[in-house]
Order: C-alpha cells, then sequence, then structure tokens
C-alpha cells in the first residue's frame, strides 16, 4: 500500500515542477464577520486532488468562484499545513464568459453528451466561443508557471482545450484524465467541435480514463474521425507528430482522511441522525448526490416506492434520506429534476406516511465532509444507482466509513458507475431494473451482520490498496514516461 509519504518522496525524486489545472478550486473563500475563512469542500474531485498538490508542492490553477475570492487582494492562496504545502491560482472570468463555458458547453453540451441519461445535448456557437475563451485563460496561466522541467496534469472535460492552447512547451509533460466518461463514436460523432477536442487532447503525453471501456470508446472515436496510427497493443496514438498513450486507471479516495474523520465517540450510536431522523428506531436508506439527472434520482424514488409497496412491514421502520448537493440551478434540465422528484416524493409520503412518520426525507443541504462521513457510518444501506458515473467516490466512502461501524451498512451499487469495477462485493444493481433494486435493499436490510462484515471489509481493504496515492503515483509515471 502507497502511502502519503511515499507519493511525497516519489514526486521528490521525479525532479520536476508539478502544475494541476481543474475548474474546480481546493479552497472556498468564505466571510464570517471580518475574517476570510478558507474552507475546504465537502467532496468531489478537488478534494481528491488536495493531498496530491500537496505531495508535490504544485500549483493547483482553478476557477474562483464566489465574489469574497475576486475582492481577495491576491489571486493566490498559500495552502500551508503539516502534511504539505502548495499554491492555489485562481482565475476569474465574466458571468458571460462563465454562462458560455461552463452552464452552457460544459454542461449543456458535453456533460449530456458523454452521459448515457437520454438528457439531449445543445449545440450553441456561442457556448463554444466562450469555452474557448476560458480555456485559453487557463492555457495562458499555465504557461506563466511553466519553468524548467515541468509536469501539467490537466483535470477533466471542461479544460479539454487547454492541452491545445498550450502548444507543447520544451521540456514539458502533459496529461490529461478525463473523470467523466467517454461515450460511443456513434454518440461523440454528432458534436459540431468534435475535431478541436479530439486534437487538443491528442497534443497530451497521457490521457487516462477510470474505466477501460472508456478508454475503448476513446480510441475507437479516433480511429473513425482522424487519420492518426493507433497500436492496439500499447494504446498509443500517433497524430500530427505528437503520441498519446491512452490508459484506464480507476481512482482511489485517500482512505486515511476517511478514516480520521469518523467521530469515534459515535460508533454504534444509531441517534442524532440527519435532522433526527434516526430516532425512534428508524432505520436508515442513505443517499448522497448532486442534483442531476445522471445520478438515477427518478427511478430511485420508484424503487423506494415499491419497496414499501412489497414490504409493508417495513413501513414506519424504515426512512430514506436523500441529501443532495445544489447543482448546476441555472439550467432549465436540473430545475425540471427537483421538481420532479419533489414531487415523487409527496406522493410517497402521502401514500404512505402518517403524522409521526414520512418514508422520504430531501436534505437540500451542504454538510461538512466530516458530517458526511458520520451519516455514512450509521446507515444501514447507502444507495448508490447512477445510470452513467465515470467513478463515484460516494461509493468508496461509504465502504471505508461503514466498516468502522458497529454493525456496518451495506452498499447498493449501480453496475454503470465507475466504482463497481473494485467494489464488487457490493449488491450490484441495474438502476433501470426497479424490481432488481427493490430486491437489494431488501436483501442488504436482512443481511446478517456476519455478511455485511465480511463484505465491507473485503471491499475496504481493496481500497486502501488502490488508495488515492497509488493511483495518482502510477498516473504520473505513466505520464512522465510516455513519448
Amino acid at each position: 500500500m502507497i502511502s502519503y509519504p511515499d507519493l511525497k518522496d516519489f514526486f521528490k525524486n521525479q525532479k520536476v515542477k508539478t502544475i494541476i489545472a481543474a475548474d474546480a478550486e481546493t479552497r472556498i473563500a468564505e466571510k464570517k464577520g471580518d475574517t476570510i475563512i478558507e474552507k475546504i469542500p465537502a467532496g468531489g474531485v478537488s478534494v481528491a486532488l488536495d493531498p496530491i498538490a500537496k505531495a508535490s508542492g504544485a500549483v493547483y490553477i482553478a476557477r474562483g468562484k464566489n465574489d469574497v475570492e475576486k475582492k481577495l487582494e491576491d489571486s493566490r492562496l498559500e495552502v500551508d499545513d503539516l502534511d504539505g504545502k502548495y499554491t492555489l491560482k485562481r482565475l476569474f472570468f465574466s458571468q458571460e464568459d462563465i454562462d458560455s463555458y461552463y452552464y452552457g458547453f460544459s454542461n449543456q453540451t458535453l456533460w449530456p453528451l458523454c452521459h448515457v441519461a437520454w438528457e439531449r445535448p445543445a449545440f450553441h456557437k456561442k457556448w463554444y466561443e466562450g469555452f474557448k475563451k476560458v480555456n485559453q485563460k487557463f492555457a495562458q496561466s499555465i504557461k506563466e508557471e511553466i519553468k524548467g522541467k515541468t509536469f501539467v496534469w490537466v483535470n477533466d472535460y471542461q479544460l479539454c482545450l487547454v492541452p491545445k492552447y498550450l502548444d507543447k512547451p520544451k521540456n514539458t509533460k502533459i496529461a490529461m484524465f478525463w473523470h467523466i466518461p467517454w461515450p460511443r463514436w456513434e454518440v461523440f460523432r454528432i458534436l459540431p467541435w468534435k475535431k478541436d477536442i479530439l486534437e487538443s487532447i491528442l497534443k497530451c503525453d497521457l490521457l487516462a480514463f477510470h474505466r477501460g471501456y472508456q478508454a475503448r470508446n476513446f480510441l475507437d472515436t479516433v480511429r473513425r474521425e482522424l487519420e492518426a496510427r493507433i497500436d492496439e497493443e500499447t494504446s498509443t496514438i500517433h497524430y500530427n507528430g505528437s503520441l498519446t498513450t491512452v490508459k484506464n486507471l480507476p481512482m482511489g479516495i485517500d482512505t486515511d482522511v476517511i478514516k480520521s474523520l469518523i467521530d469515534k465517540e459515535q460508533i454504534g450510536s444509531k441517534e442524532n441522525g440527519i435532522n433526527g431522523f434516526l430516532t425512534d428506531g428508524n432505520r436508515m436508506i442513505l443517499g448522497v448526490d448532486r442534483l442531476d439527472y445522471t445520478k438515477g434520482l427518478k427511478v430511485r424514488l420508484m424503487a423506494i416506492d415499491r419497496f414499501f409497496e412489497r414490504n409493508s412491514q417495513y413501513i414506519g421502520k424504515v426512512v430514506y434520506a436523500g441529501i443532495l448537493a445544489p447543482s448546476r440551478e441555472k439550467i432549465p434540465a436540473y430545475e425540471t429534476l427537483k421538481k420532479e422528484i419533489e414531487a415523487s416524493a409527496k406522493l410517497i409520503n402521502k401514500k404512505y406516511g402518517t403524522n409521526k412518520w414520512q418514508p422520504i426525507h430531501l436534505i437540500y443541504k451542504l454538510f461538512s465532509r466530516e458530517k458526511i462521513v458520520n451519516f455514512y457510518n450509521k446507515a444501514d444501506i447507502c444507495l448508490v444507482t447512477p445510470l452513467d458515473d465515470g467513478m463515484n467516490l460516494v461509493s468508496k466512502e461509504f465502504v471505508v466509513a461503514s466498516f468502522f461501524a458497529k454493525t456496518p451498512g451495506m452498499l447498493v451499487l449501480s453496475q454503470f458507475a465507475g466504482s463497481a469495477i473494485d467494489l464488487t462485493q457490493a449488491l450490484i444493481v441495474n438502476p433501470y431494473d426497479i424490481d432488481q433494486v427493490v430486491g437489494a435493499i431488501k436483501k442488504g436490510l436482512e443481511m446478517s451482520d456476519a455478511e455485511k462484515i465480511k463484505r465491507i471489509k473485503n471491499m475496504a481493504e481493496v481500497l486502501d490498496e488502490k488508495n488515492i496515492y497509488e493511483w495518482a503515483q502510477e498516473f504520473v509515471r505513466s505520464a512522465v514516461t510516455a513519448g
């Protein structure tokens, strides 16, 4: 098992400057009275990248998200604690650029295009122009930081044009991790700007995905769209004088951090849960999601409805607590989704609820990471049922947190989540198969403690071995040796 000190030593031995670029920042500035507090986000890719930035002493370039950050005198924040330090460099954009780049092209064009969730992507040239503008600014900011032998790590679909605008500076290795699914060629081919994006990505020395089928989809897309030479044995692409290696590297989590966040005094206690929903002997089915149509929220509520319909003995004894982080609220599809799931929850509560008990609780709130981890620790079932997901770190965090519970819970996991490749002892389901999900919920609630302990222990050991440090080391090693 690779540890944080191991990763730190690895970066030291590479003797390269590391620059990490991502849309999401690792700290969010908030004002409390006259004091500015830099908070760590509750979850997401940026949280996973934070220890990697520390281990490498990186310059981490991200988009600033709020007015508090805009008003700071210095756009650079020195993140420094006992584990290590790095520089967070924030970039700021006009609202018009953000609307085109983020709410437009990133999340109404690329996001639905890449996810099999049946949301139709929209194609607007204005959005693409704004997308290019933001990517150009990211690339320029990266160039300003390049000095000597440099490793540039570009993260995700929002920054897919950055490699093109970097134009491969001397003594620089460029690697990109694409964190969401890559669709089949038959889907990707409808994108009007497909050639621009493919040619930009092929400026990288390394391109990595979470799953093998995603890498294969990319190779097939290049084969059909560009006159490139592809070596199937080495998964390399020769195009316009560049050589790009394509790999699948499932992302791990920082298991040590999850363990450290568990409130040891509360282990074994099922009381004082989320807003008191765990009192009076209720067992909890937990969902932790961004409010997003790819997360399978509508079919999940259908499964909860059918579960109570077929298992009336659990009425009044089990609740579903859905923690939903607000997401992309300016996009119509997300507004519609919120209305639809609220209507479904209302009907289910009317159908089964009493004056003292409601089966569905939707909680629109950003909890601290520590609180989320302790909710995992207390849950009887964690429902992670996306329709399509590059990885899904919630499922992995739940397993680690549940391992330390006196009575562990059980994970019901979509076969379409990237994490299913590692979490084979979960109850794997097709989220579209409502009866199968219902059966898995019942099986998880009725599973013996011995069986749950065995399954959770097995998965926790896998996650300890395939942790975030092992993932980062393999990604960087693959990048610096590519080409």
